[in-house]
């Protein structure tokens, strides 16, 4: 399960109901003291109640506010589409209409006055509203067999004690027009409260890390993510089996001894004899690892070296988490937030813990949410990802993603500016439009490998700029706005496997500024490497094994081939990014002009550089 989106209301700064909505990575950018660390502790306190690191009372709620009840929610996507209850059986949230409007499963906890300790719980489910239906979740098995005997619902055939069982059957069978209307279905009564039960047991981990905690090594954040370590590895299938068998060994032996001893104790006294019996509480299998550290070999304690090592092995960890294998699926799906990564961190350090929440955040199984104060850190990250927060004229925080209008207020805020050198400005001629980043690296190496009348170094050059105009982080972003402000001349280059692509090339041809537009012959740019460097390349790749060259019309083939695709389909264990990066890296570079021709692709390519080079000598 992963958060699609959370609702705050009557939390700190967020006294309105505010609606925030998440991606896989999603970071918060803003002002001091607009609300962003607010929504981390929220969701802190959501999932880890009285155990989360933000101790909720009082003074949570807002100021000036006439309500008492702090209300946090959040929706899920990525759900269980069916949960196992009253033993054995299934229930499908959406048959029980347990799902909000959307079809997501949205919970909601409010916090009378500020206190944890009385948290009421809700489902915001698009529910059944007749006067014969809408109480169904709440009621007892015998209030649910009194209804359906009222409604004469035939149970004979069915398991009377299985409360969703009559529900089904007491749905199905109602005459009327079943009218739904989204309620708030409290979870703490008979029907629902075993359906949470179950719920609980898919929710995410969350783990919260702030930017102001000690840095020591004992019950800080090293000790977090190594508990956060266990308490993984401790949920997995294979560990549960192990504990589950060490468990039966010891209960049998403790059980044996206690059963000695109640004998022995009935020899001499019967009557007490007869009130004992041996209780063995469940193992807290995580307390037995309590207490790990992490020292240098001089037995330095890690409390002891600079704020920027102790804040390093926290980062570390994350990279660490990133490079696992894929095939670890048995743990549970965990949330990682993170107050301003940036902190104590060389900008080194800072590529590389983002370049971990990037690789983390395409798993399935996690969803990483940050805060920062950082052009470096915003540069990087995904423009999908980035949220804004800001008041409007009427005091209220507004959260808000996605224009160009937006990214603009980002960039002003953070203070992010072009990548591209003053130098270069000056001296440039011509700017080359390509899809995406994966494009930017194809033409680069391109560039070098072609005749010497038509090389060009597109990282030097100082009359040549190329840029992604599919660009997925804020730094491509902004270079792109910058660079189209100029009013140089433009080359665009477009992949051929969209009709629009030809509509934007002719509007560019148009221009009558010397710009130009061209559209690939190929489907996509990763049809201009060969498929004998794809095998060469990628090992599970055998000989014709994405496109048989041995047939006369193979080029013709090879050409409308979703290449990235077919290589996944083939057995490839990369991310289509990932294989798409191979391609245009390593695979152009093997590239010869040779191949070029046997592609029928040399002469396409000569014309894109000979327009380049007319604008830029």
């Amino acid at each position: 399960m992963k958060i699609k989106k959370s609702k705050l209301k009557n939390f700190r700064i967020y006294k309105d109901e505010t609606v925030i909505d998440f991606d896989n990575l999603t970071a918060f950018v803003g002002k001091n003291d607009i609300g962003k660390s607010s929504i981390l502790d929220a969701l802190d306190i959501f999932f880890n109640e009285k155990d989360a690191q933000v101790k909720l009372d009082k003074e949570d709620i807002s100021k000036g506010s006439s309500n008492n009840d702090i209300e946090i929610g959040v929706v899920f996507e990525d759900y269980p589409q069916e949960i196992v209850i009253d033993a054995t059986v299934h229930t499908n949230l959406k048959e029980e209409y347990l799902l909000n409007r959307d079809n997501l499963l949205e919970i909601h906890k409010i916090f009378p006055n500020g206190d944890v300790k009385k948290v009421k719980t809700y489902i915001i489910a698009n529910h059944p509203s007749n006067e014969r239906l809408k109480d169904l979740l709440t009621l007892k098995i015998s209030e649910l067999k009194k209804l359906a005997e009222e409604l004469g619902v035939d149970l004979s055939d069915e398991d009377k004690r299985i409360a969703s069982v009559i529900r089904k059957k007491i749905r199905d069978h109602f005459e009327e027009e079943i009218q739904l209307d989204e309620v708030k279905i409290p979870l703490d009564k008979e029907g629902a409260k075993q359906i949470w039960v179950q719920i609980k047991n898919y929710l995410p981990m969350y783990a919260l890390f702030k930017s102001d905690r000690q840095n020591v090594d004992q019950d800080t954040e090293v000790q977090d993510p190594m508990k956060i370590a266990i308490r993984k590895l401790l949920r997995g299938e294979e560990i549960r089996t192990k504990l589950e068998e060490i468990k039966s060994e010891v209960e049998k032996e403790i059980i044996e001894i206690a059963n000695d001893t109640i004998e022995k104790v009935n020899e001499m006294n019967p009557e007490i004899a007869q009130e004992l019996k041996p209780k063995i509480p469940e193992p807290k299998w995580e307390s037995v690892f309590k207490g790990i550290t992490i020292s240098s070999d001089e037995d330095i304690p890690l409390n002891k070296r600079g704020s920027g090592v102790r804040r390093l092995i926290l980062l570390n960890f994350f990279r660490a988490e990133a490079e696992k294998k894929k095939e670890e699926r048995s743990v549970p799906d965990i949330i990682y937030a993170f107050e301003e990564p940036e902190t104590s961190q060389h900008p080194d350090h800072q590529k590389k813990l983002i370049n971990a929440f990037l690789s983390l955040s395409e798993r399935k199984d996690t969803q990483i949410i940050l805060t920062t104060h950082s052009p470096g850190i915003a540069n990087l990250l995904p423009i999908e990802g980035l949220r804004f927060l800001y008041k409007d004229n009427d005091g209220k925080v507004v959260v808000e993603k996605g224009t160009d209008e937006v990214l603009d207020k980002i960039a002003k805020s953070l203070g992010v500016l072009p990548t591209v050198d003053k130098d270069r400005i000056e001296q440039l001629k011509l700017v080359v439009c390509v899809e995406g980043p994966t494009d930017v690296e194809f033409f680069r190496r391109l560039g070098k490998i072609l005749d010497d009348n038509l090389k060009i170094d597109f990282e030097n050059d100082k009359r040549i700029v190329i840029i992604p105009l599919g660009g997925s982080t804020l730094k491509y972003w902004v270079d792109n706005h910058y660079l189209r402000k100029l009013g140089k001349p433009e080359i665009h280059i477009y992949d051929g496997d969209k009709e629009e692509n030809r509509r934007k090339a002719e509007e560019i041809n148009n221009r009558g500024d010397g710009s130009k537009g061209f559209v690939t012959n190929k489907r996509e740019i990763e049809n201009y490497v060969h498929p004998k460097i794809l095998e060469d390349i990628f090992r599970e790749l055998s000989p014709n094994s994405l496109i048989d060259r041995r047939q006369s019309n193979w080029i013709d083939n090879w050409n409308k081939l979703d290449v990235p695709n077919e290589v996944k389909n083939k057995g490839v264990p990369l991310r289509e990014k990932k294989i798409k990066e191979k391609i245009t890296t390593e695979g152009i570079e093997k590239m010869t002009l040779e191949l070029f021709k046997e592609l029928n692709a040399y002469d396409e390519i000569k014309q894109w550089f000979k327009a380049m080079k007319e604008v830029i000598s």
